[in-house]
């Protein structure tokens, strides 16, 4: 079996905290998804992998996830999204390391994209970055 990287790790390790809150897709594209996806649910799609600075085999990296809450339109979807990101932020708190290689990481701020009709899928976008030696 091979060994996971240490993307891979901090990657499992994501998908892990936020599995407690929803269920957790990792890769996703954006249509196509209401008929496949129980809700609430939470996708996550690595955006950038960037290297920061090298000293000898190591490497500072940034990597930036994007974090969708999703959730069908109700009457309820503004509160239902503002409660589940709320999760999602608690369950990757800052002060809790995701792993040994990961250095930091923040949430910038998030985006609502409410449907107009109901039962189409709303989301709730954050970009996660995470500061680590790989």
């Amino acid at each position: 079996m091979p060994i996971a990287s240490s993307e891979q790790i901090i990657v499992d390790a994501i998908i892990e905290k936020l599995s407690v809150v929803a269920e957790t897709k990792l890769g996703y594209a954006a249509t196509g998804l209401d008929d496949d996806l129980s809700t609430p649910a939470i996708l996550v799609q690595l955006e950038s992998l960037t290297e920061l600075s090298r000293q000898g085999e190591k490497g500072r990296f940034e990597l930036q996830f994007t974090i969708s809450a999703v959730v069908k339109t109700s009457d309820q979807t503004t509160s239902d999204l503002i409660s589940l990101t709320r999760q999602l932020r608690a369950a990757l708190n800052p002060t809790d390391k995701l792993c040994p290689d990961a250095r930091k990481q923040t949430f910038s701020d998030t985006r609502f994209d409410i449907a107009p009709h109901h039962g189409q899928l709303s989301f709730a976008d954050s970009t996660l970055t995470v500061e680590a030696i790989l």
